[in-house]
C-alpha cells in the first residue's frame, strides 16, 4: 500500500527530545499512514539513539544526515527525496495529539490547499501562563507605513487563548508555524526555500499566495510544542545559536526585504527575544525552575529595553496596521527578488 504521508522530523531550536518525537508520533499514528525521515543535523550521538531506540522493530524510517545545517536548508535539500502526496515537517520537540494525521489528510482532499497546519498548542514553559494554551490557530500579515517605509505585521489570532475557545472549522490563514505543518508535496517543490531563520515561513506563504495557493489550519488536528519548557543541555543551546546568533538573523531579515521589500515591524524584538531565551536555557541547563528562570528572563528584558530601547515608534501597532492583502492590487503581493541565500 503506498503511503500518503511523509513526515520529516528535524530540530529547529534544540536538539533534545526527538526521543519522545518518535515515541508520541508511533503511539498515536496509524503506521498505514505514513513513512518516516529523520533530519540528522548534527545530533550529539546520545539523542540521536535515544530516538532510534524508539524505531526497534520499524521499517518505515530511514535517517538522512545533512551535518550541522540550519533548518531551511535541510528542507530545501529534504524537499527533492519526497515522493508521497503530503509531507509533514515536525520539529523534534513536537508532540503529536491523538488522531492529529487523518484530519489534516481529509482536509487536504476536501480543499486541495498547499498548506495544511494543525493547531499548534504549547506547554507551559518560557512565558507564564496556562499549563497548554494555544501557539498557533491562525495568521494574518498586516502592513504599516513608518518613515515612508513598509513594514510587516505578523497578527496571530487566539495567541496564547484556551484551546476550547478555537474554532471547530477548517479556517483560512496567511501563514503557518513550522512546528509541524503539512504540504502538498507538488506544491511545495514549486518553491523557492530562501535560507533564512526568521521570516522563512512568512517569505512561503507569499510564494504561495502568489500561485493562488490555498493554506488551511485544521482544529480537529492538534500538536504540542514544548516551548523550551523542558530541562535544556548545552548541546541544545548550540543549536539554538546555529539558528538564532545575531549574523544569520540580521541575513534573514535583509534577505526577506531584498525579497518582498518589506522590513519586519518587530525585527529588534525578535533579536532581543533571542537573547533572552539564550538566557532562560542556560538557566534551565542550570536546573533552575521554570517559573525561576522566567522572572530571571523578565528582569533582564525590563532592563536591557531600558539601556537599549527596542524601537517601537507606533502605539499599539498590530492594531492599526492594515490587511496586507487588502492594501495590494488583485490581493496578490509582488515578489521583487528570487535570490534564496
Amino acid at each position: 500500500m503506498t503511503k500518503q504521508v511523509t513526515v520529516v522530523i528535524t530540530p529547529r531550536d534544540r536538539y533534545s527530545k526527538l526521543e519522545a518525537c518518535v515515541a508520541d508520533l508511533y503511539a498515536l499514528t496509524d503506521e498505514s499512514l505514513f513513512d518516516l525521515v529523520i533530519l540528522d543535523l548534527g545530533y550529539p550521538r546520545e539523542d540521536l539513539d535515544a530516538g532510534l531506540k524508539q524505531l526497534e522493530g520499524k521499517t518505515n524510517y530511514q535517517i538522512i544526515d545533512y551535518g550541522r545545517v540550519i533548518p531551511m536548508e535541510a528542507m530545501r535539500k529534504v524537499s527533492a527525496e519526497i515522493d508521497t502526496a503530503y509531507v509533514v515537517f515536525m520539529d523534534n520537540d513536537a508532540r503529536v495529539q491523538e488522531g492529529w494525521l487523518p484530519p489534516l489528510i481529509e482536509t487536504a482532499e476536501a480543499t486541495s490547499a498547499a498548506v495544511i497546519s494543525p493547531v499548534i498548542l504549547e506547554a507551559s514553559g518560557v512565558d507564564e501562563g496556562a499549563e497548554t494554551r494555544t501557539h498557533f490557530f491562525t495568521t494574518e500579515l498586516r502592513v504599516l507605513d513608518v518613515e515612508e517605509k513598509p513594514y510587516l505585521v505578523e497578527y496571530k489570532s487566539y495567541r496564547r487563548s484556551d484551546p476550547s475557545e478555537l474554532p471547530t472549522d477548517p479556517t483560512d490563514t496567511e501563514a503557518f508555524e513550522l512546528h509541524c505543518v503539512m504540504f502538498k508535496t507538488a506544491s511545495l517543490k514549486e518553491l523557492e526555500l530562501p535560507t533564512m531563520t526568521i521570516r522563512e515561513h512568512l517569505d512561503i506563504g507569499m510564494q504561495l499566495r502568489i500561485r493562488g495557493e490555498r493554506l488551511v489550519v485544521e482544529p480537529r488536528s492538534k500538536v504540542l510544542f514544548d516551548n523550551l519548557g523542558s530541562r535544556a543541555k548545552l548541546s541544545d543551546l548550540r543549536y539554538f545559536n546555529l539558528r538564532w546568533n545575531g549574523t544569520i538573523t540580521e541575513k534573514s531579515s535583509r534577505l526577506f526585504e531584498k525579497r518582498w521589500g518589506y522590513r519586519f515591524y518587530s525585527e529588534e524584538a525578535i533579536y532581543l527575544w533571542a537573547i533572552r531565551r539564550r538566557i532562560f536555557l542556560l538557566l534551565r541547563w542550570l536546573h533552575i525552575p521554570v517559573s525561576l528562570a522566567n522572572k530571571v528572563d523578565r528582569v533582564f528584558g525590563a532592563i536591557r529595553r531600558r539601556v537599549a530601547p527596542v524601537w517601537d515608534p507606533v502605539p499599539n501597532a498590530e492594531a492599526r496596521a492594515e490587511s496586507l492583502y487588502q492594501t495590494l492590487p488583485e490581493a496578490t503581493p509582488k515578489q521583487l527578488d528570487h535570490a534564496i541565500v
